[in-house]
């Protein structure tokens, strides 16, 4: 559990990272786009490689075939994600624009957890489950105001 915990962390550090990243890469590009398509094109190259390393191969037809079509979105999800943090976040700054898209995300995750929909597991909505998202709302108004 500590491993995930800190592999978790450092998942959150790195997404404060990367808007700022990616907005330097938008700037000298002159379009978001071409920005977009030069970060997904390194994070393909870094993912061939490690493949590579670690010798993961290529899943087999019959597992792809078998997808739901929803498990099919994660790279427009990513794309999204990248492109919109380009054009926003150096507006917003880094604090606004996180604790944006956390609290977005943790509406959502209470929601996706309650139903255990995208293959989440179930966790019913509990009182401290609700309050702690309304806090963390709260917390992203408080943030917002200026």
């Amino acid at each position: 559990m500590a491993v995930q915990i800190l592999l978790a962390l450092g998942a959150g550090c790195v997404m404060a990272l990367q808007p700022a990243v990616n907005a330097k890469l938008a700037s000298a590009c002159g379009h978001p786009l071409q920005a977009s398509i030069i970060s997904f094109a390194t994070g393909f190259l870094a993912l061939f490689v490690i493949g590579c390393i670690f010798r993961v191969g290529v899943p087999s037809t019959e597992k792809l075939q078998s997808l739901p079509l929803w498990a099919w979105t994660g790279g427009i999800l990513g794309t999204y994600m990248v492109t919109v943090s380009m054009l926003i976040a150096p507006k917003l700054g880094a604090t606004r624009w996180l604790i944006l898209v956390l609290a977005a995300q943790t509406a959502l995750a209470i929601v996706l957890d309650h139903y255990g929909w995208l293959g989440f597991a179930q966790h019913s909505f509990s009182p401290k489950r609700i309050v702690g998202v309304i806090l963390f709302v709260v917390g992203a108004y408080l943030v917002l105001l200026r």
